[in-house]
């Protein structure tokens, strides 16, 4: 592989990115080259010095959308963190899809949760309805709209636990890129 082919496979792994980040990593990469040249290397050493573009391609893209997700913090642009870094390797599959997997499962089972307990004044109420069996008991309506004051406070303490989640993701998909990175240099 010759210069111009590894870049022009690197532009086209970089295709996703926005136009001016695809043309940074482009400049610094031909000017690497520019470098390495001026020192008496052949283009041929400097390929070989290299990972291969599709690994830079993949690993620039994951960093992108890791720096996109801090900017922008929302479902989407951590999922689509987490999906570029998948990209990197089979190992990566492994190390980042069973925590997600697990950390989804249980955000949404306390949602639930949240959600049920916020509900349980209107539920008492069909429930009374249905069964033709209203409830003229305080103490049932009591209990009830204490459990929507525990739905609440748990909503919010979810809301808390997402935003930690949130940053603990990004934390642990810069440290799976570093570790692949690094298990690749060694």
């Amino acid at each position: 592989m010759d210069k111009i082919t590894f870049l022009n496979e690197l532009e086209q792994e970089l295709d996703n990115l926005p136009r001016s980040e695809r043309d940074k990593v482009m400049y610094e990469y031909e000017d690497y080259f520019f470098e390495q040249e001026s020192e008496g290397r052949n283009e041929y050493q400097i390929i070989g010095a290299l990972e291969s573009p599709k690994k830079i391609g993949k690993e620039i893209m994951a960093k992108s959308a890791i720096a996109s997700a801090e900017y922008k913090p929302n479902v989407r642009t951590i999922v689509r963190a987490i999906m570029a870094s998948l990209g990197m390797g089979i190992l990566s599959v492994v190390i980042i899809l069973i925590p997600m997997i697990f950390v989804g499962f249980f955000m949404v089972i306390l949602l639930l949760c949240s959600l049920f307990f916020t509900l349980s004044p209107v539920l008492l109420i069909i429930n009374g309805i249905f069964n033709h069996n209203i409830s003229f008991a305080v103490s049932n309506y009591l209990f009830a709209i204490s459990y929507t004051g525990l739905g609440i406070v748990l909503f919010v303490a979810i809301a808390k636990l997402a935003q930690f989640v949130y940053r603990l993701i990004l934390k642990y998909l810069r440290w799976n890129i570093k570790t692949i990175r690094g298990s690749a240099v060694e």
